[in-house]
């Protein structure tokens, strides 16, 4: 009975629509694609908004009906059973389906075609996707930009709730779920003071910076700090990561007294009196295009051909 259960929550394409979903609650469900991303039912309570008991309700109600275990409950959280794998793969191509042809219909009745709602790390500067973000709006004029900052893992989640459009994120952007294709390269950066004797050279490399104090804005510096990690790891060290609850203006004025070593990408790496930037060798970060949910918006192809064409 649970296969026939799992098979069932398949969308059929010469129907366009769920085959059966009989007994099944949409909410039950959320819930359970919830818990298996999160790991556990309290923090799927906290993304979801709702109570922890409501969760670990509803997925036993679900279990019930299944006749089978979807979780294995253990004191660090939650694991998928075999079958639960099963069902979480199904349910989970039901409800794009399902989100997607709500999200159309809601864009149309709201005109939301004409909006493109962006999620970046850093604040937007000169550089490759402010060129193409110039381009798209030479194409279509009337559009409407939104540009929402924070970290990668914020922006996926979004994108994945339809709340972003697009997102540009360096490095593979995880799973199934999202179409990737790459916009563009570039150089991350070190922010030095003028006077320093690194700033007359025409590079710098990690090991070389890798003791000093490394400056990281609060946009976009949980990823940028992981990258760091990794590279320092191949050195055998141990970097000295100074995470800054302050935005990356700030975080530069601190580097041109002096304060330690800021890293910012070069998209994002405004003219500042008393900062010489320098690329670190051999550190080119490539970002990609990534999108979910709105995939289809005329908009976004619009956007997506341009970037094919750069």
């Amino acid at each position: 009975m649970t296969a026939s259960v799992v098979s069932s929550l398949a969308i059929d394409p010469a129907a366009g629509q769920a085959t059966a979903w009989a007994g099944l609650r949409l909410h039950q469900v959320r819930y359970v694609l919830a818990a298996a991303e999160c790991g556990g039912f309290r923090r799927a309570a906290r993304r979801l908004g709702v109570q922890q008991s409501a969760v670990s309700r509803r997925i036993q109600e679900l279990e019930d009906r299944l006749g089978a275990r979807i979780f294995e409950r253990g004191p660090s959280g939650v694991l998928l059973t075999p079958l639960g794998r099963d069902f979480v793969e199904g349910a989970h191509g039901a409800m794009l389906e399902l989100d997607r042809a709500v999200d159309q219909a809601a864009d149309l009745a709201r005109g939301d075609q004409a909006t493109l709602r962006i999620g970046i790390l850093a604040p937007l500067g000169s550089g490759p996707l402010d060129d193409l973000l110039r381009r798209l709006l030479a194409v279509i004029p009337d559009l409407t930009l939104e540009m929402s900052e924070g970290d990668a893992g914020e922006h996926l989640d979004a994108l994945a709730r339809g709340r972003l459009d697009v997102a540009f994120l360096p490095g593979q952007a995880g799973g199934q779920r999202f179409e990737a294709q790459r916009a563009w390269r570039e150089h991350l950066l070190a922010a030095l003071p003028a006077e320093d004797a690194l700033a007359a050279q025409p590079s710098v490399r990690w090991k070389e910076i890798v003791e000093r104090r490394l400056l990281l804005p609060a946009e976009g510096r949980r990823d940028l700090a992981a990258l760091i990690a990794r590279r320092v790891r191949r050195l055998g060290g141990e970097a000295r990561l100074s995470p800054q609850p302050a935005g990356q203006s700030t975080v530069l004025r601190l580097a041109a007294m002096g304060q330690g070593v800021a890293l910012v990408p070069e998209s994002c790496a405004p003219r500042v009196n008393g900062i010489v930037y320098r690329p670190i060798h051999r550190e080119v970060l490539a970002y990609n295009a990534v999108i979910g949910r709105r995939s289809s918006k005329p908009v976004l192809r619009r956007l997506m051909g341009l970037i094919g064409m750069a």
